[in-house]
């Protein structure tokens, strides 16, 4: 089957475990996947792996593929890392911004800006999740960001119940704005700061809401 296919599939499954249609712990098989997309199971297989490889899934001898349940601690643990790390990729982006790159990231805070505005959260998750890749992809650090890349990958899920829970819309806004004015001046520091800063807030909130739910996310 076409590469476009197995990718549209791959995506629409990545989807539905990142929108909540598919819950920690839930199974999911060849059989089921192969009649709901009309595809080969050899296909579904592929994509089934390939989730498995970015953590969203997990494989278990005799009992198949089910949605990935990471504890709280794990949450918390890569979301420290994440804050430090990619602050830190922040810092070395900004220290060499050009007016090209803050004119992109203007483009991209539009973007965040207009989803705001409509309440559009996969429009939001989209173009929010551009604005924070840029850091790492402009970094001149292949290791950070490979590391924070890897890091992502495995919460990507998160970001719907972080931005779906309340609205925070203004205050990550406000953030946003504060790091591309950073970058336009090149101060690294202070984007350094307001980034950790930000990932911090995001951080609490979506501690305090995981830990309503011990069934869906234990301890």
């Amino acid at each position: 089957m076409p590469n476009s296919v197995r990718e549209t599939i791959f995506e629409a499954i990545r989807e539905e475990i990142t929108y909540g249609e598919l819950l920690p712990g839930e199974r999911l098989t060849e059989k089921d996947l192969s009649e709901k997309f009309k595809a080969s199971r050899s296909t579904i297989r592929e994509c089934l792996r390939l989730l498995e490889g970015e953590g969203l899934l997990t494989y278990a001898s005799n009992k198949g593929y089910r949605v990935s349940k990471l504890s709280i601690k794990q949450v918390e643990e890569i979301y420290d890392l994440r804050r430090i790390l990619e602050s830190y990729a922040t810092r070395l982006t900004a220290e060499k911004a050009t007016k090209a790159q803050v004119a992109h990231l203007r483009k991209l805070q539009a973007g965040c800006r207009r989803a705001a505005d409509k309440s559009d959260l996969k429009l939001w998750i989209r173009d929010n999740s551009q604005f924070h890749k840029f850091f790492y992809e402009n970094c001149d650090n292949d290791n950070l960001r490979l590391l924070l890349d890897t890091l992502k990958r495995r919460i990507y899920r998160y970001q719907y119940i972080i931005i779906n829970i309340s609205d925070q819309f203004t205050s990550y806004l406000e953030v946003h704005d504060l790091i591309i004015e950073a970058c336009a001046k090149q101060d690294g520091r202070a984007a350094e700061k307001a980034m950790k800063t930000h990932l911090s807030h995001i951080q609490k909130v979506l501690m305090e809401y995981l830990k309503k739910f011990p069934g869906l996310y234990p301890v």
